[in-house]
């Protein structure tokens, strides 16, 4: 039914992506804090009119933008997404730095499953690559307030295969458990490996 929650932000680098070959980094890494997500596919429209009337309409799919509110990302993962170095506990951005590009995955539960037990909603974004970020500061007032870190990406599909997002809800039947579904070897093929993961 309804999704009731997020968590367990995680993320993979990519490390081939052509025609032949797709290839991502054998560990997945998890961020901790994940508070909210937005994904927002822009979609190119055309429409044929004839005859006084709509003949024909064809899209296409252009970035999937996204956008992440964490409880914190560390320098170590900012320099992970963004391509920055970090030294000595000092994190230095430059201008000709190259963002990695990498797939997020997150689960989120669900209110009410098919079969009466806990259920969730897993996503894999395939490609993407995030955005320098902006950074916001306030100072504290009589009412504390958090502040979180808000992180924008930019996602396409594999030019392997054309595939951008892999959506599961373990309800249903034979879907792949959480073990399976955030595996790398999951996340390459959409589809559990023969002989289990």
């Amino acid at each position: 039914m309804a999704i009731k929650g997020l968590r367990n932000f995680r993320y993979v680098k990519l490390t081939k992506d052509s025609k032949d070959e797709l290839e991502y980094a054998t560990e997945v890494k998890q961020l901790v804090g994940a508070k909210s997500i937005k994904i927002a596919p822009k979609v190119d429209s055309a429409e044929l009119y004839g005859d006084d009337q709509l003949l024909e309409t064809a899209s296409s799919l252009g970035a999937i933008e996204v956008e992440i509110d964490v409880a914190e990302l560390t320098l170590e993962e900012r320099a992970d997404w963004l391509g920055y170095k970090i030294e000595n506990g000092v994190l230095i951005e430059n201008k000709d730095a190259t963002p990695a590009e990498i797939a997020f995955g997150f689960e989120a539960p669900k209110s009410k499953s098919a079969n009466e037990g806990e259920a969730f909603r897993m996503v894999w974004l395939t490609k993407g690559k995030a955005e320098p970020l902006e950074e916001e500061g306030k100072t504290k007032e009589d009412k504390l307030e958090f502040q979180t870190q808000k992180v924008k990406l930019k996602f396409m599909p594999r030019i392997n295969d054309g595939v951008y997002k892999i959506t599961a809800d373990t309800d249903l039947k034979g879907a792949p458990k959480q073990e399976q579904f955030f595996k790398v070897d999951f996340l390459k093929a959409g589809k559990i490996a023969q002989g289990g993961i």
